[in-house]
């Protein structure tokens, strides 16, 4: 197969019978995707890296189960199948490690401050500053709803957390962006 066109026209016509060749392509066609979907939970490399592999894996496992009745749109189907897998097997992950730092308590902080440098034009990497910026709850709810498009009882699922305090997450989080997007434009 020589682009990736190709292997999305293959994969399209008969995702559901692979061979080993097919699969090295698709773990390398689409590592660097998965990758960035697994480090907007996890901030180290090695452990994104081992959510990616853990992701592939169980993408492998289920593949005759994903369905895709568009197939105009079947990359982009796929993709999102896969990156929910990603943000589910990383959040799997946070919680097998750190399931006592999910929660936290959810009365009003005293100090929003946080440094930002001033800079002319907003790109899509201050943006990811900007959210990494926020505390590890609410980073982790706004890019479940807002980039994953999970709902909040899903996420609340995910995080053991009630969808209520999912809400309160996002709504504090999206305030949280507006005073450090003010800041960065003054």
């Amino acid at each position: 197969m020589s682009t990736d066109k190709d292997l999305v026209e293959v994969l399209s016509r008969d995702w559901q019978n692979i061979g080993d060749k097919l699969r090295e392509r698709i773990y390398k066609h689409y590592w660097g995707f998965l990758m960035g979907v697994a480090l907007r939970y996890v901030s180290d490399r090695d452990t994104a890296n081992m959510v990616v592999n853990d992701s592939f894996m169980k993408i492998f496992t289920n593949l005759r189960t994903f369905q895709c009745d568009d197939p105009e749109n079947f990359n982009r189907i796929l993709k999102g199948w896969m990156a929910k897998i990603t943000a589910r097997t990383a959040l799997n992950e946070i919680r097998k490690h750190k399931l006592a730092a999910l929660q936290e308590p959810l009365t009003d902080e005293s100090d929003w401050r946080f440094p930002v440098m001033l800079q002319d034009n907003l790109h899509v990497e201050n943006v990811w500053e900007l959210i990494n910026n926020l505390t590890p709850n609410y980073r982790k709810v706004f890019t479940l709803y807002e980039i994953e498009g999970f709902n909040h009882d899903e996420i609340a699922e995910l995080m053991g957390i009630t969808a209520s305090s999912s809400r309160v997450y996002l709504v504090r989080a999206k305030e949280k962006l507006k005073m450090l997007y003010r800041t960065l434009m003054v």
